[in-house]
């Protein structure tokens, strides 16, 4: 997956543009770019746009990306001029011999410095991929949050409107004394009590669209309409199979790409130290002597130099490069272990929420209704009074709310597979 990563649609993925550029761009409004509607997408994109550490994490990107152009290189040849004598010179007498030294690059010297170098640039490459993953995860989790966030108030609205109107019906039958003043006292703190936990969940709210429009860009303060994804109702879309979500999230981890690259770079710099324990040229020298009485057809010299393992056998530096590449495949290997663990983890909380969301509802939702059915009937025909009847209104709206917290968790789990796979669905109506 990471070489394929390397083909040539990838490698200028991350390439930016000059600073001379970025000055020439005119200035904008504040006012005028700060949207009135909000999607995710659109949110994303202005996170992305304003989040400075991106920037300079694309900048280190383009840098590393460089100098892996700078290590694909050879040595440029010397020029070599010698036998120059001054009494030669002034008897017109020269005699001069210019040569080309090349200095031969051992096999697979050139190719590990390479590698290495693209290894540095897959680190640079995996922090600018993890900070832009983190950015959208961030954004679809403040989204989910809010849309949870609004679920939740009126949940506890309803129910703090049932318990008011509780209260007040004890309030007119301790005015007509069928009641006493505790059975009163109690119910306005039952609603008292849940029109705090709706304000403390308002207060949550603002404060999740705070850090959504800070983490956007937004600093005015305006009114912005969030809108979501389409929900759908329950049951949820399949979950893709798991070892689809365990493929996603190797493709997606940068840490995995950062431990192919090394992991390449080690099987590089291997093979290199192994070819140090062969001949090979130190250096290779053409000249040509310039001489008046030289024969042209013999003027032309050769030099050459090797390199001789003979003390040296480059035996530690073989061992060496052999553990660092037996290192670099057990890191390899425990990091596309704890990926996988960790999708397989966040796969079972998913299924698990899921059920517990499933079966609440298919217990409480059926009775919920049946009971409201029932409540009404008996209303009208006056078998139960206006007290009974709300004390139902109340038991239905702590289901509803139970159940929206239920789904809280479900989305949760969601969000937490999400930041390891990528994408997954997790639309649903509460």
């Amino acid at each position: 997956m990471y070489r394929e990563s390397l083909g040539p649609q990838n490698v200028n993925s991350h390439r930016i543009a000059s600073a001379g550029r970025e000055k020439d761009k005119p200035a904008t409004n504040a006012e005028e770019s700060t949207p009135t509607t909000l999607t995710v997408d659109r949110a994303i994109e202005l996170a992305k746009k304003n989040s400075s550490r991106l920037l300079a994490l694309q900048a280190a990107a383009a840098a590393a990306e460089a100098n892996i152009a700078a290590a694909d290189r050879i040595k440029n040849p010397e020029l070599r001029v010698s036998q120059i004598r001054l009494q030669e010179l002034l008897a017109d007498k020269p005699q001069v011999r210019t040569a080309l030294r090349f200095f031969p690059e051992r096999p697979g010297a050139i190719a590990a410095d390479v590698a290495e170098a693209r290894a540095k640039h897959a680190l640079a490459l995996a922090n600018l991929r993890a900070e832009e993953l983190t950015i959208e995860d961030d954004v679809r989790w403040a989204f989910d949050d809010v849309a949870l966030l609004d679920a939740e108030i009126a949940a506890l609205n309803t129910m703090a409107e049932v318990r008011r109107s509780i209260a007040k019906h004890f309030q007119s039958r301790v005015a007509g004394g069928e009641s006493t003043s505790l059975e009163e006292t109690l119910a306005n703190l039952s609603a008292i009590e849940t029109d705090s936990d709706a304000e403390r969940q308002s207060a949550q709210r603002k404060q999740a669209m705070a850090s959504l429009l800070a983490v956007v860009g937004i600093t005015t303060i305006t009114n912005i309409e969030i809108k979501n994804d389409p929900t759908l109702a329950w049951p949820p879309p399949d979950l893709p199979s798991e070892q689809t979500l365990v493929e996603r999230a190797l493709k997606r981890s940068p840490e995995v790409a950062v431990a192919a690259a090394r992991l390449d770079a080690t099987d590089a710099r291997a093979f290199a130290e192994r070819a140090k324990r062969f001949p090979w040229f130190s250096f290779l020298e053409v000249g040509y002597e310039f001489a008046p009485k030289s024969n042209p057809g013999y003027a032309w010299t050769f030099q050459g130099g090797m390199d001789l393992p003979i003390f040296d056998t480059n035996r530690n530096g073989i061992a060496a490069s052999d553990a660092a590449k037996t290192a670099a495949l057990r890191a390899f290997e425990a990091e596309v272990e704890r990926v996988a663990n960790d999708v397989r983890a966040r796969v079972r909380d998913v299924r698990a929420a899921e059920e517990l969301v499933t079966h609440y509802r298919e217990r409480a939702l059926p009775l919920s209704e049946k009971a409201e059915k029932q409540a009404q009937q008996a209303l009208e025909a006056r078998n139960i009074d206006t007290l009974r009847a709300l004390s139902i209104a109340e038991k239905r709206a702590v289901v509803h709310l139970r159940l929206v917290q239920l789904i809280r968790r479900y989305r949760t789990a969601i969000s937490e597979l999400r930041r390891t796979s990528g994408s997954v669905s997790s639309a649903v109506t509460p």
